[in-house]
């Protein structure tokens, strides 16, 4: 099983052995999370004091190829020391099992693989569908049909250009227009 090596570092603050072996005791509690692999993790857990507030953060090296950071700021130390070591344990055992997850997948794909089965290809149908405009229309009336149907695009015969011409949804919210030129 991994461990969790600690680098405490206090900030404005003398780190007495009392805190230095509580914020071992507590943040001990995350080693369960770590996974079997039998290498050290490394962290830094940065304690200070300014005023009436008190902060604790905590940054975890390389754990599952990521590097996770929390911190917490209340008026109490010890506050700051629980509300860290529970928002890491969260965060950890969702990437535990996100991990986990991902190496269960890959090792039922991969037995899904090795089965072959005989795969009938459907053939491509092209499907015809009547034009619903007969007439030449403006942009701006297409823009209105477009705009007041669920459709992502219309092709129209513009009004002014006497062209086939296609009106779209672009992603940035704005309508895009081609134009289609005649076939030589």
């Amino acid at each position: 099983m991994a461990t969790l090596k600690l680098n405490i570092i206090g900030k404005d603050l003398d780190l007495t052995d009392a805190l230095k072996s509580i914020i071992n005791e507590k943040f001990g509690k995350l080693e369960k999370y770590l996974g079997s692999a039998k290498e050290e993790v490394f962290a830094d857990v940065i304690v200070s004091k300014e005023k009436y507030r008190a902060s604790v953060e905590i940054v975890i090296y390389n754990i599952f190829d990521h590097t996770i950071r929390i911190k917490k700021e209340t008026d109490d130390l010890y506050t700051s020391i629980d509300e860290v070591v529970d928002a890491a344990e969260k965060q950890l055992r969702r990437l535990k099992d996100k991990v986990q997850n991902k190496r269960h997948n890959r090792e039922g794909i991969k037995e899904f693989s090795l089965i072959e089965e005989e795969t009938t290809e459907k053939p491509i149908r092209i499907v015809e569908v009547e034009p619903e405009l007969y007439k030449p229309i403006t942009v701006e009336d297409a823009a209105v049909k477009l705009l007041s149907s669920n459709r992502e695009f219309v092709v129209f015969c513009n009004a002014k250009t006497k062209k086939a011409a296609v009106l779209y949804k672009r992603k940035d919210g704005n309508l895009g227009l081609i134009e289609i030129p005649p076939c030589v």
